[in-house]
């Protein structure tokens, strides 16, 4: 198995109790932007030999898969887009100057990110409110997950210490006051059986922030932990026998007497007429909200992309596709689906960058799985991603608010205004801020700068950007990016450099 870190702190059930090292959403979370630095000693000059001289550069263990990390910034010096911000600031800038502001999927958002669709398992459900509040109040997005209603009710809660499903979009639409951000309802078979979007679409408490343009519904294609699968829990016996007649259970709750019964939903079947009949009667029955389709990392993935991108060109709305890479996952997942099933998160990147590049632009596109850091959001932003969703990390985050933020007697609403504030500082200040100093340093100052544009022709080879560099080489043919160790890497690196000044040049000119 790959070990990620030695010690571990208590903010998700993967950690035990003891002296913390904080992971990266518990770290930022709790420090905010001084989580992206290795100390918080809070000393004018840290001794020598308490932090790390040179970053995360050992990991023990043999990553299974290629991921990010296999690629670097590549800082240039000379005659970067960093002449025109300072002409255009009158100063010279900063990370802080780097703009990440952005339209996704409808929405009008602070920042490319996105808390991953989330649904009934109770760790995910008793943090749902601190999530969509952190929503709100941070600008950008947060999706709720699927068997919300049938698990925990919709406006009245079936259990007094889990929210219900209007309790989770209010923690959004209460909180909603800078036009930022958005609150995504998933649905997926069990969920339309009991008319999830025509109840949220149809509340008169919700109408004007449909009207808005701050609600969306997004369908259920997959997920990365187990594509092809449903979602799975565990239940008391009363609660199994009261929705036994709408999941699937293996053992009969009625005629068998045991702790806990394990609760199945379907996966649904789809054809791609089913698929643009889905999306298309989406489109015409909730006029105001805003379509979201989620996928996982699944074979036909371009042929999702087309469905979707065609009837986004026809209906003329900005639809949104998030695909979650087989890293990913935060529920009840079986072992084996999640060790040997579905493409790795890169791979889905690649299904992003090139399904650009076959003229599939009508969309935008987001990535989820396994992903933590700002590195992770300023990297896939640079392959051709729009924006990034991340789910563990932000249970992780709100736990770690809570912990950190509230009394031991605390009430609830105090439990959920830490958590959102957790989560708040981990996406703002701890990635936001650590994708703008990555970003920045290439002389981009607009996220939407960073992304793949005019390819860079250097020596024979084609690339699609010089921001970065592939430390695999495997990973630079996958992205036409150039290879650290290529013996010939400077009479390339010359090339390229000399034309993106040019480029430099004249966008300077254009914009005088």
């Amino acid at each position: 198995m790959f070990k990620v870190q030695d010690e571990l702190c208590s903010h998700c059930n993967f950690c035990g109790s003891g002296s913390p090292k904080l992971c990266y959403p518990a770290r930022t979370a709790v420090h905010g932007l001084d989580g992206n630095f290795p100390s918080n000693d809070q000393k004018e000059n840290t001794m020598f030999g308490r932090t790390q001289s040179a970053g995360e550069q050992f990991l023990p263990g043999q990553p299974r898969y290629k991921a990010l990390r296999d690629v670097c910034f590549v800082p240039e010096l000379l005659g970067t887009e960093r002449v025109a911000k300072r002409e255009e600031i009158g100063k010279e800038p900063l990370y802080v100057h780097c703009r990440s502001e952005a339209q996704l999927g409808g929405f009008q958002v602070k920042t490319p990110v996105i808390i991953a669709a989330m649904g009934s398992t109770p760790v995910a459900n008793t943090l749902g409110v601190d999530l969509s509040r952190a929503a709100a109040q941070g600008g950008f997005v947060n999706s709720i997950g699927e068997n919300i209603i049938n698990m925990w009710g919709y406006e009245e809660r079936i259990r007094a210490d889990q929210p219900c499903l209007k309790d989770r979009i209010r923690g959004f639409t209460r909180h909603a006051t800078s036009g930022q951000g958005g609150i995504v309802v998933q649905q997926n078979v069990e969920d339309d059986r009991v008319g999830v979007w025509k109840r949220v679409y149809g509340d008169p408490e919700f109408r004007e922030f449909f009207e808005a343009g701050l609600i969306g519904f997004e369908a259920k294609g997959g997920q990365g932990a187990k594509p092809g699968m449903g979602g799975e829990v565990k239940l008391p016996r009363d609660r199994a026998q009261a929705l036994y007649n709408l999941y699937h259970f293996p053992v009969n709750p009625f005629e068998v007497e045991q702790s806990l019964y394990q609760r199945h939903s379907v996966p649904g079947t789809a054809t791609p007429e089913s698929m643009e009949a889905q999306l298309r009667q989406m489109c015409e029955q909730f006029p105001l909200a805003q379509i979201w389709w989620k996928t996982g990392p699944y074979g036909d993935l371009m042929t999702q992309i087309e469905i979707l991108d065609g009837l986004a060109r026809q209906t003329g709305r900005r639809m949104h596709i998030t695909i979650d890479g087989t890293e990913g996952g935060t529920g009840m997942s079986p072992l084996g689906p999640m060790n040997d099933m579905g493409l790795p998160t890169l791979t889905c990147l690649l299904a992003i960058a090139k399904a650009k590049q076959r003229g599939f632009t009508n969309i935008d596109y987001s990535l989820a799985g396994g992903l933590v850091t700002g590195r992770d959001l300023s990297k896939a932003l640079a392959l051709g991603a729009d924006g990034l969703a991340f789910g563990k990390a932000f249970l992780v985050a709100a736990m770690a608010g809570r912990a950190n933020f509230t009394e031991d007697e605390a009430s609830e609403t105090d439990h959920v205004v830490a958590g959102a504030r957790g989560c708040v500082n981990y996406a703002l200040e701890g990635m936001t801020n650590e994708a703008r100093m990555l970003i920045s340093s290439v002389g981009r100052y607009d996220f939407q700068h960073i992304k793949p544009g005019k390819p860079y022709p250097v020596n024979g080879q084609t690339v699609s950007t010089i921001d970065i560099i592939a430390l695999d080489p495997q990973v630079a043919h996958m992205f036409n990016l150039l290879y650290a160790y290529d013996p010939n890497l400077w009479d390339k690196l010359s090339a390229a450099t000399a034309e993106l000044r040019q480029r430099c040049v004249a966008g300077a000119l254009a914009m005088a």
